[in-house]
């Protein structure tokens, strides 16, 4: 199949899902459903970008071919066995030192060689994740096995 058109079939299908998933969440108090609410909001602006992206682009070619299966099924078992790792990482270790390590590790697979940058993001993302997930939504950090 071509790339585009699968492009354009997630597209769809992702708002299909923010769609559904925001009549879900629009259905309890407000209180409870305030972040899912924004979330099926954001899926679905990032969804219709991507759409809007797809159709206005000019210099697809008709007979594109997804290439490189293998370079594919490779990338994509890179990714599912990092975010395994960072999630067994969390109930080891802890939060904040599997999200440093787990983000300078992709940054560092991703090609980026700079370490005062990996490390900067790195650091900065985990703050802000640290102070919008405990701080400001209050959600009870995960237990780990040797740092609490």
């Amino acid at each position: 199949m071509r790339q585009d058109f699968m492009d354009k079939l997630f597209s769809l299908l992702m708002i299909v899902f923010a769609i559904t998933s925001g009549i879900v969440a629009f259905q309890y108090s407000y209180e409870s459903s305030y972040f899912p609410r924004l979330l099926s909001a954001f899926i679905a602006t990032v969804a219709l970008l991507l759409l809007i992206r797809l159709r206005s682009s000019s210099n697809t070619r008709e007979g594109d071919v997804v290439d490189g299966a293998k370079d594919q099924l490779i990338a994509g078992f890179s990714v599912f066995t990092g975010i395994a790792l960072y999630a067994f990482g969390i109930q080891i270790i802890n939060f904040e030192l599997s999200t440093i390590i787990f983000i300078a590790g992709f940054a560092f697979y991703l090609g980026y060689r700079n370490l005062l940058i990996i490390c900067g993001v790195s650091l900065g993302v985990t703050v802000l994740l640290y102070g919008i997930f405990f701080e400001f939504l209050a959600v009870s950090r995960p237990e780990s096995l040797f740092l609490q």
